[in-house]
C-alpha cells in the first residue's frame, strides 16, 4: 500500500536509471557493490547470496543480502522501498559510505512498512555516496524482484506541522457510578505536514487529546444526532515514530513527531486521571493552553473521563448508533493554519453498557459528519469565524405526516474560542410552531473558569419576531454561562405545520468581537400554504352593523363578539392532500364550506362580509357541534378532489357560511360568514 508514497522522476536521469536497472541486481560483497544512479525501479536478485558481516545493529539482520552503491543526485529526502517488488519479508538499510560500511554509518533501516515489505526514508546530500543493503528477514530466504528509489510524496498538502487523528484504537469501559457511565478512547496521531511537530513533555509545547461520544437515534419519527459525552484532555508526553498514515521520515524523537510519523496512545493512557488538561484552559483555535493545569483533586473511576449518562446508554442494533471522536489540539499545528482537520470519528457498538469500535476511522472528519451518513437529507454547512475557529451547522426537516414537519438542528463548535451563545431559525407569518426543544452535553469535574463547572442551564426557545430563537446568558451576565464551547455539539428542534425550504439560520458568537453573529444555510420552514383574508375585524371594510370581530376573524355574531374563525392546516398538495378547513365560534346547527377561484373586495352579505367569487363550488354542508365544524370529515372527499384542483395546483379561496341563532341580532339578517382562507396548492 505504500507504493503510492513513492514517485520516480521523469528526468533524463530517471530514464537512465530505469534503463540501467536491467543489469542492477546487487552484489553479495559490499566491496564490489552494484553501482546505480538516479531514481526509479531497480532489479534485485539475492539468489546465492550469504549473510554480510555488516549489519545495522538497529533493525533485524538482513539475511542473504546484496549491496548497491548510489550517489545522491540532489540534496533532500529520499525513500527506498520493496513495497510491491517482493513476495517475501524484506529488510533494508542505508549507510552514508562509499565502501563497506560500519554500523556507525547507518542513516536509516526498516523491516516492515507496507505489510512485510520495507520502506526506509533518509536525508541525502548531493554528490554523497550511500551504500544500500537489501536482504530477507528470514535466514536462508532469497528472492528475485525490484526495489524503488525516489523522492517521497508528502502525506498531505499542508505545510508546517499538521497533526491529525489518524486512528481511534480502542475503548476503555468504566463501571457506572451514580448514574454516570464513562469511557476513554485510544488515539493514534499522524503528522501529515512538512515539519516536525512539538511533543515536549512537561510544557505546553505538546498536543492535548480530547475524546467525545455521540448518539444517533430516531425519536417520534425523526432522527436526532446528539453529543452524549465529553472528556477532559490528555496531555501528550512522548512520541513514537510509527508509520500509520504514511512513510515516517527522519527527524523525529521522543520530543518531536517526525514528518509522516504517527504516535499511538491507548485508551488507558488517554483515560489518565492524574494530570489531564481541563477544557476551559485550552484555546482550541490557537492551540495555546496553561501548563501545568493546577487541577483540583477528584476521585472515582468516571472522573475526567468521557462521561455518558446511563440513561443515554442503550444497546445498538435496533436503530440506535454511537460514534466516538478524537481531537488533537497543539500550538504549532495551529500556528501553521492546520487546526481544522484534527478531529476524526469512528462508529461504536454498545452491548450491555460496554462500547467497542466497529468499522474504520474516518480521518479528518469530526463526528457531526456521521449524521449525514446515518440519515439522508442532512445539510451540513461549515462556517469559518474570521480570526477564530470553525463552526458546523447541521439541519434536517422530516415529514411526520398529517401536515406536520419536524425541524432538527445541530450546532458543532470544532475550535472556536469565541463560542456560540444564540441560535435562531426564521419562521414565516402564519406558521404554527410546537414542541420547541433543546439538548446539550454536560461539563463535569469542575471543568470551567476558576475550576467551577460551566452552567448546565438549558437554552429556552420561543417563537417571537418571525423566528424561533434560543440563547444562553451573555458573557457579561455569567462567565460560566452554557455557551457552545469548543468540541461540543448542541441541538435545537421544533415541529411546524409547513414543509421546508432552503433558508438561512443565524448563530450569535458568545464572546464580544466582530462579527457578532454569522449565518448558515439549511432547512427552514417555508411560507405557509394557508393565509387569512376577508377579515371582519375592522382592518378593512367595516361589518354591516358595527359588529366588527377581533384580529384575523370574521364579523361578530350574537354569541361570539370576537367573530367566527376559519383556519387551514395540513398539507396543501394535490398528490398528498391532508388539508383541513376548521371553523369555530359559530352559531346555528349547520354551516356551508365553499371554494372560489377568485377573490373580490369585501362586500356586506347579511351579518358578515363576502369575498369569494369566480367559479364557486360548495364543498359541503356540515353539522355544527360545540360551535365548530370542519371539512373534510370522515367519508368526505379531499378538498383538492371536491374542489377539482388541477394536477399543477393553484390558488383557491375559501369561506364558511353559517346561521345566526338570534334573528334579532344585527337585523334583519340571520346569517354570517367566517373570515376567508387562501390556500396555495402545490402539485
Amino acid at each position: 500500500m505504500h507504493t503510492s508514497l513513492l514517485r520516480g522522476l521523469t528526468t533524463a536521469a530517471g530514464v537512465l536509471a530505469i534503463a540501467v536497472s536491467a543489469a542492477a541486481q546487487g552484489s553479495n560483497d559490499c566491496a564490489t557493490a552494484t553501482v546505480i544512479a538516479g531514481t526509479g525501479t531497480f532489479n534485485v536478485v539475492t539468489t546465492g547470496a550469504t549473510d554480510s558481516a555488516q549489519q545495522s545493529g538497529t533493525c533485524p539482520t538482513a539475511h542473504n543480502d546484496v549491496w548497491f552503491k548510489w550517489t545522491a543526485p540532489s540534496s533532500g529526502l529520499f525513500s527506498m522501498a520493496t513495497c510491491g517488488g517482493s513476495s517475501i519479508d524484506t529488510v533494508l538499510a542505508v549507510y552514508q559510505a562509499s565502501a563497506c560500511p560500519a554500523a556507525v554509518n547507518l542513516v536509516g533501516c526498516n523491516d516492515d512498512a507496507c505489510g512485510l515489505q520495507s520502506t526506509v526514508a533518509f536525508s541525502a546530500t548531493s554528490g554523497t555516496s550511500y551504500m544500500l543493503q537489501v536482504g530477507a528477514f528470514t535466514a536462508g530466504q532469497t528472492f528475485s524482484g525490484t526495489f524503488t528509489l525516489g523522492v517521497p510524496v508528502p502525506c498531505g498538502p499542508s505545510s508546517g506541522p499538521d497533526v491529525i487523528t489518524g486512528d481511534l484504537l480502542d475503548i476503555l469501559n468504566v463501571a457506572p457510578v451514580g448514574g454516570i457511565d464513562a469511557i476513554a478512547i485510544g488515539t493514534e496521531s499522524c503528522n501529515l505536514g512538512t515539519a516536525v511537530a512539538n511533543w515536549i513533555a512537561n510544557t505546553n509545547a505538546h498536543p492535548v487529546i480530547r475524546q467525545n461520544a455521540y448518539r444517533y437515534k430516531v425519536i417520534s419519527g425523526a432522527g436526532r444526532f446528539e453529543q452524549v459525552g465529553l472528556s477532559w484532555c490528555k496531555n501528550a508526553f512522548s512520541s513514537l515514530q510509527n508509520s500509520l498514515c504514511c512513510t515516517c521520515l527522519p527527524g523525529g524523537d521522543g520530543s518531536h513527531l517526525g514528518v509522516g510519523c504517527s504516535d499511538p496512545y491507548g485508551a488507558g493512557l488517554n483515560g489518565d486521571q492524574t494530570n489531564p488538561e481541563p477544557n476551559w484552559l485550552i484555546n482550541a483555535h490557537t492551540g495555546v493552553f496553561t501548563y501545568p493545569p493546577g487541577n483540583v483533586a477528584v476521585s472515582g473511576a468516571v472522573a475526567r473521563r468521557c462521561q455518558i449518562a446511563t440513561t443515554d446508554v442503550e444497546n445498538t442494533g435496533t436503530g440506535t448508533r454511537y460514534f466516538g471522536e478524537g481531537q488533537y489540539v497543539t500550538a504549532d499545528d495551529s500556528a501553521a493554519g492546520n487546526q481544522n482537520n484534527n478531529a476524526s470519528y469512528r462508529e461504536m457498538t454498545c452491548a450491555s453498557g460496554s462500547f467497542t469500535f466497529t468499522g474504520t476511522t474516518q480521518r479528518q472528519l469530526p463526528a457531526i459528519r456521521a449524521w449525514a451518513v446515518a440519515e439522508s437529507g442532512v445539510t451540513l454547512t461549515d462556517v469559518q469565524v474570521p480570526g477564530d475557529g470553525l463552526i458546523t451547522v447541521g439541519s434536517k426537516a422530516t415529514n411526520l405526516g398529517g401536515g406536520q414537519w419536524h425541524y432538527e438542528y445541530a450546532v458543532y463548535n470544532l475550535n472556536s474560542d469565541r463560542n456560540v451563545g444564540s441560535f435562531s431559525v426564521p419562521v414565516p407569518a402564519g406558521v404554527t410552531v410546537t414542541n420547541i426543544g433543546f439538548h446539550d452535553v454536560n461539563y463535569h469535574d469542575n471543568d470551567g473558569n476558576g475550576s467551577a463547572n460551566f452552567s448546565g442551564t438549558d437554552w429556552v426557545g420561543a417563537l417571537s419576531g418571525g423566528a424561533v430563537s434560543w440563547a444562553c446568558q451573555t458573557q457579561a451576565q455569567n462567565a460560566l454561562a452554557n455557551a457552545i464551547r469548543w468540541g461540543t455539539l448542541y441541538n435545537f428542534r421544533f415541529d411546524a405545520n409547513v414543509a421546508p425550504t432552503s433558508g438561512v439560520t443565524t448563530f450569535g458568537l458568545w464572546k464580544t468581537g466582530s462579527p457578532a453573529s454569522m449565518t448558515a444555510t439549511g432547512d427552514v420552514p417555508g411560507a405557509s400554504a394557508f393565509s387569512n383574508f376577508c377579515l371582519g375585524d375592522g382592518s378593512g371594510t367595516a361589518c354591516p352593523c358595527g359588529n366588527n370581530g377581533t384580529a384575523g376573524r370574521g364579523c361578530a355574531n350574537s354569541t361570539f363578539a370576537s367573530g367566527a374563525l376559519l383556519a387551514g392546516s395540513g398539507t396543501a398538495s394535490v398528490v398528498a392532500d391532508t388539508a383541513l378547513l376548521s371553523a369555530s365560534s359559530m352559531t346555528g346547527a349547520t354551516c356551508v364550506f365553499f371554494q372560489g377561484t377568485l377573490q373580490q373586495a369585501p362586500v356586506v352579505v347579511d351579518d358578515g362580509l363576502g369575498c369569494v367569487t369566480g367559479s364557486v363550488i360548495r364543498l359541503g354542508t356540515k353539522s355544527v357541534a360545540s360551535n365548530a365544524s370542519s371539512f373534510p370529515q370522515v367519508g368526505d372527499p379531499l378538498i383538492s378532489v371536491r374542489g377539482a384542483l388541477p394536477g399543477a395546483g393553484g390558488t383557491r379561496y375559501y369561506q364558511c357560511f353559517y346561521r345566526n341563532a338570534v334573528a334579532a341580532f344585527c337585523p334583519p339578517a340571520t346569517s354570517n360568514r367566517t373570515n376567508g382562507v387562501v390556500i396555495t396548492w402545490a402539485p
